[in-house]
C-alpha cells in the first residue's frame, strides 16, 4: 500500500468519526436533553462546545504537531476522541457530558491527517485521490450519523448508546492509525511563536462564542457585540504580530494568496451549507402534520408528513450517496478538469440544486432530487477547494497550510446552524395568524409557537442558493497553483513491514 493511500484511508476514518461527533446529535437534541436532564441553555452548549474549543486550539495544535510528530499528535487526537465519547456515554448529567464534548473539540486529528496525506503524496494525482477519498468519507459520515441516531431510538435505545458507537468508531480509527500511518517530523531550528498561539486561541474562541450565542444573547446586545468586537481586535493584533515576528506561527505571506484564500473560504461555505441544508431538510421532514391542521390553509398542504428521526434521515441519503460516489471519482475529475474548473462546476450545481429546492420542496421526491444535486455539487466543490490549498503547499508546509485553512473555514462553517436558526425565528407560523387566533392556538398547544412557516424553508433554500453564488465568485477569482512536488527518494528511510512506508521521516532545515 502506498503511504499516501494508507494515510488517506485513516484520514477518511477520522472524518467519518468527526462527522458522527458533530452531526449525530442534531436530530437527537430533545431526546438528549431529557436523558441527561439538560436545561434549555445547556443543550446548545453541548452541541457547540466542539467548535468553540476547537476554533483556536486546533490550528495551533496542527502547527505544533509538525515540530514533534504528525503521527504522534494524530494518534493522541484519536485517543482524545475515544475518551471523550466514553465520558459522554457514562455521564450521569450535564457536567461530565460537557467535559467529554470539550475533549472532542481538542482533537486536531482531521487537519493533521490532511497535512500528513499531502506530505506523503508524490504527485498531484496522489493528493487529488486522497482528497477525493476523504470527501467520500464525508458522504458516508452523513449517512451513518443520521441513520445511527434514528435507528438507535427506533430500537428503544438511548443517546448514551450513540456515544458508545462513536467511541467504538474512534477506537477503530486509532487502531488503524497506529498500524497504517507513517510518521513525518520537521526538525526545524525555529522557535514556537507562543504569543501568536495565545492570541490566535483567544481571538478565534471569542469569535466562535459570539457566533454560537449571538441569537440567544441578541445580535445587538452588549455581550454579543463585546465578544465579537473583542475577538476581532485580538485577531487584528495577531495579524500584526504574525507579520512582525521572524518565525510566525502561521506565515500569512505564504499561506494567504490568490491560490489559497478563495479555497479556504469556499471550503468554509461548503461546510456551512452542508449544516444548513441538513437542518432544513430534516426539520421539514419532521414537521408535525397533525398540529399543522390547527392552521388550516396557512399550513404546508402536506398530507404525509411528521416523519420520525429515522425516516427523516432518509431525506439525506441522496446527498450522502452522491458525496460518497462523487468522492471516489473526484481524483480523476480534478486532475482532468483542473481545480478552478471543478470549483466552478461545483458552485453552478450548488446554485441549481438549491434554486430547485426553493421552488419545489413540498414533496418527498423534490427534496430527494434537490439534495442529490447538492450532494454531487459538494463532492466537486469541497474536494477541489481543499485540494487547491494543498497544491499551493510545498513539501514541509502541509501543516502550515492546513492550519491556515482550518482557521478560516472552521469559523465560517459555524455560521450554518446560526443562519438556519435566524431564518426560522423570523418566519414562524404563529406570526401569520391574527392576534386573537394566535393567542387561542398557543393556549391550546404552546408547541405551535415554535413551528416555522412554509416560507421559512423557502428562505432557507434561497439563502443556500445565494451561498452558491458566492462560491461561484470565489471559484472565478481563484488562481490555480502548480503542484509543488513531492518528497524526493533520498529522504525515505526505513520501511514499515505493514505499509511499505517510512517508519519515520526527518527533514532538517538549515
Amino acid at each position: 500500500m502506498q503511504p499516501v493511500t494508507a494515510v488517506a484511508i485513516v484520514a477518511a476514518l477520522i472524518v467519518l468519526v468527526g462527522d458522527s461527533q458533530s452531526l449525530a446529535l442534531i436530530p437527537l437534541v430533545g431526546t438528549m436533553a431529557a436523558e441527561y436532564h439538560l436545561t434549555a441553555a445547556q443543550s446548545p452548549l453541548v452541541l457547540s462546545i466542539l467548535s468553540i474549543v476547537g476554533a483556536g486550539a486546533v490550528p495551533v495544535l496542527t502547527r505544533v504537531a509538525e515540530r514533534i510528530s504528525l503521527r504522534g499528535f494524530l494518534i493522541i487526537g484519536l485517543g482524545i476522541a475515544t475518551v471523550g465519547n466514553l465520558l459522554c456515554a457514562v455521564a450521569p448529567g450535564f457536567t461530565l457530558l460537557l467535559i467529554g464534548r470539550l475533549l472532542l473539540g481538542l482533537s486536531a486529528a482531521a487537519p493533521i491527517s490532511i497535512a500528513l496525506m499531502r506530505e506523503k503524496s508524490r504527485d498531484v494525482h496522489g493528493t487529488n485521490r486522497g482528497m477525493g477519498l476523504i470527501t467520500a468519507a464525508i458522504g458516508l459520515g452523513v449517512a451513518i450519523s443520521f441513520l445511527m441516531g434514528g435507528t438507535v431510538l427506533a430500537l428503544n435505545g438511548s443517546v448514551s448508546v450513540v456515544f458508545w458507537i462513536m467511541a467504538l468508531l474512534a477506537a477503530i480509527s486509532l487502531i488503524g492509525a497506529w498500524i497504517l500511518v507513517p510518521d513525518f517530523k520537521l526538525e526545524a531550528k525555529e522557535h514556537i511563536d507562543y504569543a501568536g498561539a495565545v492570541l490566535l486561541i483567544i481571538g478565534l474562541t471569542a469569535i466562535a462564542v459570539g457566533i454560537s450565542y449571538g441569537a440567544d444573547w441578541g445580535w445587538t446586545s452588549a455581550g454579543t457585540l463585546g465578544v465579537l468586537i473583542g475577538g476581532a481586535v485580538v485577531m487584528a493584533i495577531w495579524v500584526w504580530v504574525e507579520l512582525s515576528v521572524k518565525e510566525p506561527l502561521i506565515d500569512l505571506r505564504i499561506t494567504f494568496k490568490q491560490t489559497t484564500v478563495p479555497a479556504y473560504f469556499s471550503a468554509g461555505i461548503y461546510s456551512a451549507l452542508a449544516i444548513l441544508s441538513n437542518l432544513a431538510v430534516t426539520t421539514f421532514a419532521q414537521i408535525p402534520a397533525e398540529e399543522l391542521k390547527a392552521f388550516g390553509p396557512l399550513a404546508y398542504g402536506l398530507t404525509d408528513w411528521g416523519h420520525t428521526v429515522l425516516e427523516s434521515a432518509m431525506f439525506l441519503m441522496p446527498t450522502a450517496f452522491f458525496v460518497l460516489f462523487g468522492g471516489f471519482i473526484m481524483g480523476p475529475i480534478m486532475t482532468k478538469l483542473g481545480l478552478k474548473q471543478t470549483m466552478v462546476f461545483g458552485a453552478l450545481l450548488t446554485i441549481i440544486g438549491f434554486a430547485f429546492l426553493a421552488m419545489w420542496h413540498s414533496t418527498w421526491w423534490a427534496n430527494m432530487l434537490g439534495m442529490a444535486i447538492w450532494g454531487f455539487a459538494f463532492a466537486l466543490g469541497y474536494s477541489a477547494a481543499n485540494a487547491a490549498y494543498l497544491h499551493a503547499a510545498k513539501d514541509k508546509e502541509a501543516s502550515l497550510f492546513s492550519a491556515a485553512g482550518t482557521m478560516v473555514f472552521a469559523s465560517i462553517g459555524s455560521f450554518g446552524a446560526v443562519v438556519f436558526s435566524a431564518v426560522l425565528a423570523g418566519n414562524l407560523l404563529i406570526h401569520q395568524l391574527p392576534a386573537e387566533a394566535a393567542a387561542a392556538a398557543l393556549k391550546a398547544s404552546p408547541a405551535l409557537g415554535s413551528l416555522p412557516s412554509a416560507g421559512a424553508f423557502t428562505w432557507s433554500w434561497i439563502v443556500c442558493a445565494i451561498g452558491g453564488g458566492i462560491l461561484l465568485v470565489l471559484a472565478i477569482v481563484h488562481k490555480n497553483a502548480e503542484y509543488q512536488g513531492g518528497l524526493t527518494e533520498e529522504l525515505m528511510l526505513a520501511s514499515s513491514e505493514v505499509t511499505g512506508a517510512p517508519e519515520k521521516e526527518i527533514i532538517v532545515e538549515d
